[in-house]
């Protein structure tokens, strides 16, 4: 009994490690960043960054104020609700190389002029500022 109850210890301290989707804490901070595989890629800083919003092109843009890192999301639509899915481009920066993913977001949380978008294809999350 003592052996079945290690192994299954081991397997839910297993199944709590990093799997490379969206971190369990992610919808409830509510810092603008964004994050792949679960890992911080950047995160804003109102001190060193700066935010803008394109709502013609439904396009976030978040970024250093010299704009040498940053990550933006372009979408299809701006979505309403939770559970939406849109069609979009994030495009990042990662030391000095710069990523562009074309995929499907879901739209997981609204709150105060925010949006938290998960891909689970593409294993992106982000959190963005509607700038009205």
């Amino acid at each position: 009994m003592k052996r079945l109850f290690s192994i299954v210890l081991m397997l839910v301290v297993l199944a709590g490690c990093h799997s490379g989707g969206m971190s369990n804490d992610f919808k409830l901070d509510d810092t603008l960043r964004m994050e792949i595989k679960g890992y911080i890629t950047f995160i804003y800083n109102p001190l060193t960054c700066q935010l803008s919003y394109n709502p013609d092109n439904y396009e976030f843009r978040v970024h250093t104020d010299n704009m040498s890192d940053f990550y933006m999301l372009r979408l299809e639509e701006l979505p309403n609700h939770v559970g939406q899915i849109v069609n979009g481009t994030a495009s990042w920066t990662t030391g000095d190389d710069l990523h562009t993913k074309k995929t499907t977001f879901e739209a997981i949380k609204f709150e105060g002029g925010k949006i938290w978008f998960w891909s689970a294809s593409s294993r992106i999350a982000l959190v963005v500022q509607v700038l009205r």
